[in-house]
């Protein structure tokens, strides 16, 4: 039966199963944030379609902060679970008629044994993987589990990666459920199966949305119009023309896969798509085959051999030829990721050739020098990191080079790292050295990611130059532990200092408070107050460890404190009471408000935001109306402004506690606001303060300086400008790391 072509399409005898997975047992280094948010865009283009509710069957594990918006859409969703998913296909789909069946599956997807794709249950936690197995699923759908005569043609849907687990791991994953319990014998159904990546790959999520289903849904829709049936064939290779494009701009390394039975009444077939070589790399595709051969020529059955340990790296079909040629070979190298590094150290066993043209044509061909084992041993580590520790090493990738590292996902920051960071002939890596210059700092993982960064050097030959950078790292690490709280790294930085501000007790305006140094990883307890103090007894205290454990213009002082003490003017605090000289505690550091709370469900939006901050100007602040003073009206045109890094608040002193409220609870993590003036006065202070920030991350050196004019004239705007900056990734410590040294 031929694809219908028709203008217009019957879509109510379409049917469609949905799986979400977002919620694991592993917790939240496990859980992935956007499957459901894609399984409902799925669902709105069907029902948009002319699709009835009815026929969709949804199951999902959604995050917490994702469950209001999956009820909104389908309240009569089903848990993602393992009985839930066996029960659906291996009965469900019986009792389903119709003409055309979707099921769409996202969320984490791993290699098991043997190869097998295990889309993985929300049971699963590291020490136990558990999941279906890809494969099987469209395997079933040639069994009598779908009727005889109904659903003659099918489209499977998969946003997942298939990346390969840690050797560890891997041992201990649970082989994946197979779902048929009947032969197969509808070889006549149709069926288009759309991957998101390739074997041994990764599937991206970027904002909270596969990049998958997010290029595929805009294909779909623009195939769709006016209730046509997509044509899949074009479809397909207009997704494969976007990706040819996002590799070419962003140098994304996604290849989705596809493979169809029967479609077009043709047999079956499998192909991935790969951009074609320009004339330049086809040149070096051509040095390639020739020094392979060469290398080949060194002894009687070494092609053989090479393909044989291949065969354990690479996710691809083996070359037919028993031994292959060095052609089939660079082919072959060609076909995977990080393929030509991969055959390059299989050949040249534990030393690289001494010739850099080898190393150049392996650049040229796909600008990755890791070998699959490495890249997959540093992902993993990397996946072991929190959210903060990821944020660390980028941090030291960016104080060393200028890159711009847009994402936290291992998968994601080790690409990034890789592509920006290419080893120049005969030198050592840059990312070798920012892996050394983070181990340095000690941590859980320290010792393993200097092994990894060993044999990567040891492999390229590069070893003395690795000794020789991890002797700079370990006393550059050592000079930050000796002093953590004043050793600058070479970016110039003197690190924070962190003070807790608790709310006042009973009358009058006592508080505990607690302080922190923070350099890098390291954070060290300086002072714990548990008897409620004064503020004046407070800035004292803070006087004599600013004075011995910070750098004057440098350490950035951060005050943590409630919603209703975000006016507290602490950057004029007083230090040198007791002194020859009196000046405010803003004068002589960055000072920043900052408070958390209200973020638990709008984190995902604060990072968002943060990571705008980071390359923004000032001018890309939003200056929020100063008539707006509800946390509906605030909170309403924030919504609208989803892409703003900050907003600059005019409203008056009367009306800036909602104010602060909506924005904080829209993820808002720089604000700017006047502490004393009204409205049309804030407007044109903040104005002139703002004039002359270069960037909006150097904010709070900038109001430094303006506060440092404002001490010889009281009049100057720079004294009454508050500023709250937020940095997600620099959080107060643990509760449990609370206690005084």
């Amino acid at each position: 039966m031929a694809q219908a072509t028709q203008a217009a399409y019957d879509w109510r005898r379409t049917h469609a199963v949905i799986v979400a997975v977002e919620q694991y047992n592993g917790g939240d280094d496990l859980n992935l944030d956007g499957p459901v948010h894609d399984a409902i865009e799925m669902r709105k283009w069907l029902t948009g379609q002319g699709v009835p509710a009815e026929n969709i069957q949804l199951l999902a594990s959604p995050m917490g902060r994702n469950k209001a918006a999956l009820e909104a859409v389908h309240p009569a969703y089903r848990p993602a679970d393992r009985a839930h998913v066996r029960k659906l296909f291996r009965e469900g789909l019986r009792e389903i008629d119709g003409d055309w069946l979707w099921v769409y599956w996202a969320g984490h997807g791993v290699q098991a044994r043997d190869g097998r794709w295990s889309l993985l249950y929300p049971e699963t936690h590291e020490r136990d993987i558990q999941g279906a197995d890809a494969d099987s699923l469209v395997n079933l759908l040639r069994t009598d589990h779908l009727k005889w005569s109904s659903m003659g043609r099918v489209t499977v849907v998969i946003d997942a990666c298939r990346q390969a687990l840690d050797v560890g791991v891997h041992e201990l994953a649970d082989p994946p459920d197979t779902l048929p319990i009947e032969p197969q014998t509808d070889h006549d159904r149709q069926i288009f199966w759309m991957r998101a990546c390739q074997a041994g790959a990764v599937a991206k999520n970027q904002q909270g949305a596969g990049l998958f289903t997010s290029v595929l849904l805009r294909q779909l829709k623009a195939a769709s119009v006016d209730g046509a049936a997509p044509d899949l064939d074009r479809v397909w290779q207009a997704v494969s023309d976007e990706f040819d494009r996002l590799r070419e701009d962003e140098g994304t390394r996604q290849l989705p896969t596809v493979f169809v039975s029967n479609w077009q009444e043709e047999k079956e077939r499998e192909f991935s798509w790969r951009r074609p070589l320009d004339l330049e790399q086809q040149r070096s595709r051509k040095k390639l085959i020739y020094e392979v051969a060469g290398l080949l020529a060194a002894g009687p059955g070494r092609a053989a051999a090479v393909a044989a340990r291949l065969c354990d790296e690479f996710t691809t079909p083996s070359p037919r030829t028993v031994p292959p040629s060095a052609e089939e070979l660079v082919d072959w190298a060609l076909a995977n990721p990080h393929g030509t590094a991969t055959l390059l150290a299989e050949l040249t066993g534990e030393r690289p050739p001494e010739r850099a043209e080898f190393h150049k044509v392996c650049h040229a061909l796909q600008n990755q020098w890791l070998t699959r084992a490495e890249y997959a041993r540093l992902v993993a580590l990397l996946g072991r990191l929190d959210e903060p520790g990821r944020y660390d090493i980028a941090e030291v990738a960016r104080d060393k080079y200028p890159v711009d590292l847009p994402s936290l996902e291992p998968v994601a920051l080790v690409d990034a790292l890789e592509a920006l960071l290419l080893p120049p002939p005969r030198q050592l890596p840059q990312l070798l050295r920012v892996v050394e210059h983070y181990a340095a700092l000690g941590g859980e993982i320290a010792g393993e990611l200097r092994t990894w960064s060993l044999g990567c050097a040891e492999r390229l030959g590069l070893d003395g130059q690795l000794h020789e950078r991890r002797a700079e790292a370990e006393e550059h690490a050592r000079r930050r532990h000796a002093r953590p709280d004043t050793a600058a790294d070479q970016g110039g930085s003197g690190g924070s200092i962190q003070i807790r501000l608790h709310p006042p007790g009973g009358s009058g305006q006592r508080r505990a408070y607690e302080v922190w140094s923070r350099a890098g990883e390291t954070v060290r307890s300086l002072a714990k107050a548990d008897t409620p103090a004064t503020l004046e007894e407070i800035q004292r205290g803070l006087d004599d460890l600013l004075t011995t454990h910070a750098r004057t213009l440098d350490t950035l002082v951060e005050f943590f404190v409630a919603p209703t003490d975000l006016e507290l003017a602490v950057h004029r605090w007083q230090l040198g009471a007791q002194g020859p000289f009196e000046r405010s505690l803003g004068t002589d550091y960055p000072v920043v408000v900052r408070c958390t709370e209200l973020r638990a469900n709008q984190r995902h939006v604060w990072e968002r935001r943060w990571h705008k901050a980071g390359t923004a100007g000032a001018e890309d602040l939003h200056w929020l109306p100063a008539h707006m003073d509800t946390f509906k009206q605030v909170h309403g045109d924030l919504q609208g402004k989803e892409d703003a890094p900050g907003a600059v608040v005019t409203a008056p002193a009367r009306a800036r506690s909602e104010v602060f409220n909506a924005c904080l609870f829209g993820g808002v993590p720089v604000l700017l606001w006047h502490v004393e003036a009204e409205p049309d006065t804030a407007r044109a202070e903040l104005k002139a303060a703002l004039r002359g920030a270069e960037r909006l991350k150097t904010l709070p050196q900038h109001l430094r300086k303006l506060r440092s004019a404002s001490d010889a004239d009281e009049s100057h705007p720079g004294r009454h400008v508050a500023l709250l900056w937020d940095d997600p990734h620099r959080p107060l410590p643990e509760k449990l790391d609370l206690s005084a040294p």
